[in-house]
């Protein structure tokens, strides 16, 4: 079966909107952790999903991230919540005690309390390990991304088919309701 023209560009565009908003999302929403600050909750080469927030939304205990003007070194900063609150500005910290023991503020990361102006979003879900999927020797990432194509055709495949027969079984039912009222 062939696509009509029309259609099959109207599929490739959708298809280069969908990666393009991909793309756009996964630059502005996630960050991958470089460092151990926040170990044991985040790893180096995790990949967090960051929700846009405001400061009033922001609670203790909660992992942010922030950067310029209030980080030091001109980087994002992923680090928890550990006093202030949304007038005066959050005071943050690392996991690890051990390589942070104490306040970004007290240890030079962050020039000033974390303010809506440096507030980039709060961490809502970690995608662990993803940096290791990346270290794979190179061959191997391409086995992988093709196994996982391959399985969501073939996934895609069955459920069309199992529509398909679905709708013929709907189909035929008044036929053979009727010749089994005979």
């Amino acid at each position: 079966m062939r696509l009509p023209a029309k259609r099959t560009a109207a599929y490739a565009a959708v298809f280069v909107i969908c990666i393009v908003v991909f793309a756009y999302f996964l630059l502005s929403y996630t960050r991958r952790v470089d460092g151990v600050s926040m170990y044991p909750t985040l790893q180096q080469g995790d990949l967090v999903i960051i929700e846009p927030v405001t400061m009033s939304q922001v609670h203790m205990g909660d992992i942010i991230v922030y950067g310029p003007p209030c980080s030091s070194g001109g980087d994002s900063v992923i680090h928890r919540v550990v006093g202030g609150d949304a007038s005066t500005g959050f005071y943050t910290q690392g996991d690890d005690r051990y390589t942070n023991g104490g306040t970004d503020q007290t240890l030079g990361i962050a020039d000033s309390t974390i303010k809506q102006s440096c507030l980039i979003g709060r961490v809502v879900f970690i995608i662990p390990y993803i940096e290791d999927l990346a270290a794979l020797p190179y061959d191997l990432n391409y086995y992988i991304a093709a196994a996982i194509f391959i399985i969501i055709v073939v996934s895609e495949l069955a459920s069309a088919r199992s529509g398909d027969e679905s709708t013929r079984q709907e189909e035929t039912s008044p036929v053979q309701a009727a010749s089994e009222s005979r």
